[in-house]
């Protein structure tokens, strides 16, 4: 019943499929269904693709200037700004076909509104999922992802004809209404939509610092993608075979991340993904000038889908990045997209000086091959230098489900033993009151009391400190969950390290914690972090939540059961 629930689609992950399968139908050939025939031409396709590429660039770089000066736009979700667009390119193809003297323009403008649509739906639902809870997003993007290829594949039984009014008339309002739900659903008080970027120009210089090498991984991934889609356009003898395969290749890859989830806890750095899909990608580069059409085929979808995946897992890292250092999710992902985007751009501008001929030649392929191994290697030993630069690497995890019952389970314990704990402090101290006898000269108890009661809490938190952790860990029935630990460089850190793993704290909330208990003061923290004063006071607030205490002496308790 668990499995069953767990992949059951939902508002977010049905919209983002919606959505996503919209996006892929404009992406491989989306165009032909619409025009007739005297304007389906090869230059009428790389025209068009041509636009919506470059508009889908630009885009992001609009957004990217508009969330620095305007952050306030990064709250809402502009709906109806993004699907109008979406849904108007489509009806201006459909005009084509009865318009035939304005054909060019209405194709051209066709492409520009795709474009525009296409990249504003993808930085809204980014926005929904940066502001949710770290695995319900993450699992929303896997679960969206895997159904948009089923969706894709129930649009390929419909007739073309059809399908030419179901995007604009049904698929786009869906969609709309989808994402308007989920954004609905979302806390825009959070500190991540808060944030000026121009009052915090350091926390945000230094997170694109951080972001060039794995953002410029995920790019020579684009850049081959874009090398690729161009052959598909202009080739469509490949292109019936080329879409399912492509989404076959998607929804394996995406199961089995998702089986692999399942069984497992998941430490995802895009760095290490690039390291992963880069042989891959390689392989199918370098076969492709050898092998049959059929075969061209396969290592085109395997190609393409690798690069979907890793835009699928570019998201869940913006999202990361925005709770780690509650930056604008929309500024960060922007500046992803302007590298990944803009190295695609120039894979579909290598993929035309390839040549455009009607059938697949052994120079164009090899062409494209090679250029796309280029821009991979250079990535690849740019990468390089992550182990020698003083950066965070964000990974981020994606917990089981018998991991998160097992959080679940500690938390309830650990409140438990936090209540139990207070009672019997409130019994002993009202006993030891009553029994402390009267001071010279004074009244009764009234400093050695005082100082009875603080000496006898301290050893009473000494003896259920152990107490109170091998409840725990009775409770969760097993060791604590798998996380990337932070180094240890004394006893400190270690003890901060089995607090965090006993309570379910984030890596992000650990490095925080242990600073708070080396007497670092909230802007100081901040500062060393290069997060905002407002994100770690957020942060500040989690970590008392989780653990059950409100001032930062009780923190240094806690600590101190701890063994070292």
């Amino acid at each position: 019943m668990r499995s069953a629930s767990a992949v059951r689609p939902d508002v977010p992950s049905f919209g983002y499929a919606t959505f996503l399968s919209i996006n892929a139908t404009s992406i491989w050939g989306g165009i032909f269904p619409y025009l007739p025939s005297s304007c389906q031409t090869s230059l009428t396709t790389i025209v068009f693709y041509t636009v919506q590429i470059a508009v889908f660039w630009l885009a992001f770089c609009t957004a990217m200037a508009l969330t620095w000066k305007r952050p306030g736009l990064a709250k809402r979700a502009h709906v109806l700004a993004f699907s109008l667009p979406l849904a108007f390119g489509p009806l201006m193809l459909i005009g084509a076909m009865y318009l035939e003297s304005a054909a060019p323009a209405l194709i051209v403008c066709a492409a520009a509104l795709i474009g525009a649509g296409s990249a504003g739906f993808l930085m809204s639902w980014q926005r929904v999922f940066a502001a949710s809870e770290s695995a319900a997003g993450n699992l929303a993007l896997i679960k969206g992802t895997g159904f948009s290829a089923l969706l894709y594949f129930g649009l390929c039984f419909i007739p073309a004809a059809l399908t030419a009014y179901l995007i604009p008339l049904v698929l786009v309002p869906l969609a709309g209404l989808c994402l308007w739900l989920a954004a609905r659903a979302t806390v825009s008080e959070q500190p991540m939509f808060q944030d000026v970027p121009r009052e915090h120009a350091l926390v945000y210089r230094n997170a694109l610092r951080e972001s060039f090498l794995p953002a410029l991984s995920i790019g020579a991934l684009g850049f081959c993608s874009g090398a690729i889609r161009f052959i598909a356009v202009t080739h469509q003898e490949l292109m019936s075979t080329l879409n399912i395969f492509s989404m076959f290749a998607l929804l394996a890859v995406v199961a089995t991340f998702y089986l692999v989830w399942r069984r497992r806890t998941l430490h995802v750095d895009l760095m290490s993904v690039f390291r992963v899909l880069f042989p891959v990608v390689a392989t199918c580069l370098i076969v492709l000038p050898f092998v049959g059409e059929a075969f061209a085929d396969a290592g085109i979808g395997i190609t393409y889908a690798c690069f979907m995946l890793a835009t699928v897992l570019m998201m869940m890292h913006c999202g990361q990045i925005s709770r780690d250092s509650g930056i604008n999710p929309v500024f960060v992902f922007a500046f992803y997209g302007t590298i990944t985007y803009f190295l695609q751009m120039c894979g579909y501008l290598v993929g035309y000086v390839s040549g455009s001929e009607n059938t697949l030649g052994v120079e164009q392929l090899s062409l494209v091959a090679l250029v796309s191994l280029y821009v991979m290697l250079l990535a690849a030993l740019f990468g390089r230098r992550v182990g020698k630069l003083h950066t965070n690497r964000l990974e981020f995890l994606m917990l089981t489900p018998r991991a998160r019952e097992k959080d679940t389970s500690a938390e309830i314990a650990v409140t438990q033993a936090v209540r139990a704990q207070k009672q019997e402090a409130v019994a002993l101290d009202g006993e030891e009151a009553g029994t402390m006898p009267a001071s010279e000269g004074g009244e009764p108890g009234a400093s050695h009391g005082s100082a009875g009661r603080d000496g006898s809490a301290r050893r009473r938190e000494k003896r259920l400190g152990s107490e109170e952790r091998r409840a725990v860990a009775m409770a969760v029935g097993a060791p604590p969950r798998d996380r990337p630990e932070a180094p240890i460089v004394d006893r400190l850190s270690k003890r901060c390290q089995q607090l965090s793993e006993l309570y379910g704290l984030s890596g992000r909330e650990t490095e925080v914690m242990e600073l708070i208990a080396r007497g670092h003061s909230g802007p100081a923290i901040a500062e060393m972090l290069f997060i905002s004063e407002n994100t770690m006071r957020t942060h500040n607030k989690r970590i008392y939540a989780k653990l059950g205490i409100h001032k930062k002496q009780e923190l240094l308790v806690l600590i101190d059961q701890m063994e070292a």
